[in-house]
């Protein structure tokens, strides 16, 4: 009920689905907002799995925020049924549907569910992984197990990392991960790398997806690499981003202070499941920021790594506590709740469900257009050519194609930014109307959300005519 509420559409969401809505459209794999690349070249900006899965639901569903983003949710969904499946050895039904709701409203799951994001997939390749290491018995399970393995390149680099970081810990307190399987799965993996590099080689982008990837400096490892093969670049690593590693969402510091607490409860009671599963899951909280921070970067859309195995293990060990302390779990839910799905919830019915009313009067399918991230999804399709703001401006791509610039004949931007993106594709422009914003009902200013602090900023939104001499 309230997806397009809260966060409101921002530029990765745009940047990581816009490929998929190309391919919806049957225009190809290319992206009009991506900012080191032509519209025309096969998309090498991010890892593919996503959005080639997001365009076969839009494909069914069609295209709007609300489209994305309950693909995003229903990824979620998917992922939990999943871990109740794998949580079934527990033997304890309400120490299931406790980790499952813990998970569901906890803030890096509630996020995914939500935001648009390509993590959403990689969540569901992690539970779908565990899922089959632990089913010992099924039929095609070597089969599947190197298939997961050959997805989780084309799925993201750093949910390769995340994975194999978490089967080490889970090797290191249960001995549970044999080497035949591993072996299998890491096969899977040079496959699926494999194949992906052959399609980038054949589309002749690969050299541009090594540079904006792999050698990005917005991650540690990117600027370790400009380091030791061009002799300079920015400091790899920064202290202050590593010691907060475990800070980055609400629910890490919550499942710490609760490990601690339950460690020291179980102890205390002489339960050793308890102070095993507990240590796990301090384990799974501290470390794997740390490692992900260190291997590249480590945002809020990255910590489902730490919070589903640390939601696991801390709140299983809560279940197998002696009489009261049992209701430690109720009170880390709680925390997760108010900090997650509920400030989200909070967050929506504060700010209204925007709607961009339509601006069909001023724009026709026969327009050019440079849209901002919030107006995107309302004209996608409905014009001749559509571009985000920030197409082009990369080091990849410094400026706009000038066979693209001269054709733009209308902007849809909010007044702060005409200035920088009237420079990019040239001419003089004069506003011709507002974009009408509707939030609750109300006519409004279009709640940009700051991509760093998550605050919402109230703005305008013009609609700007190519002035013709």
């Amino acid at each position: 009920m309230t997806l397009t509420g809260y966060p409101g559409v921002w530029v990765d969401e745009i940047l990581l689905s816009d490929a998929g809505m190309h391919l919806a459209m049957g225009k190809g794999f290319v992206s009009s907002a991506w900012f080191n690349q032509p519209s025309w070249a096969f998309w090498a900006g991010y890892t593919p799995l996503y959005s080639f899965a997001v365009s076969g639901w839009l494909m069914l569903l069609g295209i709007s925020a609300f489209e994305v983003r309950t693909f995003g949710l229903a990824m979620v969904i998917g992922s939990l049924a999943m871990i109740w499946r794998l949580l079934k050895p527990l033997q304890n039904d309400t120490a299931r549907w406790t980790i499952i709701l813990a998970l569901a409203v906890c803030e890096p799951l509630a996020f995914l569910a939500r935001a648009g994001r390509p993590d959403s997939v990689s969540l569901l390749l992690l539970a779908a992984t565990a899922l089959v290491f632990v089913e010992k018995s099924w039929r095609w399970r070597s089969g599947i197990l190197w298939l997961l393995g050959a997805l989780a390149i084309p799925a993201a680099l750093q949910y390769t990392a995340g994975l194999l970081v978490v089967a080490l810990l889970v090797h290191i307190w249960f001995k549970a991960i044999p080497r035949r399987d591993l072996m299998l799965w890491v096969t899977g993996v040079a496959s699926g790398a494999g194949v992906l590099g052959i399609i980038y080689a054949v589309h002749h982008v690969l050299k541009t997806f090594i540079e904006v990837t792999l050698a990005s400096k917005h991650s540690s490892a990117g600027r370790l690499l400009q380091n030791l093969v061009l002799g300079h670049g920015e400091a790899p690593f920064v202290l202050s981003d590593i010691t907060t590693a475990s800070f980055r969402d609400f629910a890490t510091p919550v499942l710490i202070a609760g490990g601690v607490a339950i460690w020291l409860l179980a102890r205390r009671q002489g339960n050793p499941a308890a102070l095993k599963l507990s240590s796990f899951g301090l384990g799974c909280a501290i470390s794997i920021p740390l490692a992900i921070q260190l291997l590249g970067k480590y945002p809020v859309y990255y910590t489902y790594m730490d919070a589903v195995p640390a939601t696991v293990g801390v709140f299983a060990a809560g279940s197998k506590l002696n009489g009261r302390t049992r209701f430690v779990n109720v009170v880390l839910f709680a925390l997760l709740l108010v900090g997650g799905a509920g400030r989200f919830w909070w967050k929506a019915w504060q700010q209204g469900t925007q709607t961009i009313a339509e601006s069909a009067q001023l724009v026709s399918p026969a327009d050019v257009v440079v849209a901002d991230y919030p107006a995107y999804y309302q004209f996608v399709g409905r014009t001749r050519e559509l571009f985000a703001i920030d197409y082009a401006g990369g080091k990849l791509m410094p400026t706009f194609p000038p066979s693209q610039a001269g054709t733009v004949t209308k902007l849809i931007v909010r007044d702060s930014r005409l200035g920088e993106v009237a420079k990019k594709v040239g001419g003089e422009w004069r506003r011709v109307g507002d974009v009408s914003l509707l939030r609750r009902g109300v006519a409004s200013h279009l709640a940009v959300i700051d991509d760093d602090t998550r605050h919402p900023v109230m703005e305008a939104l013009g609609i700007y005519m190519r002035s013709r001499k």
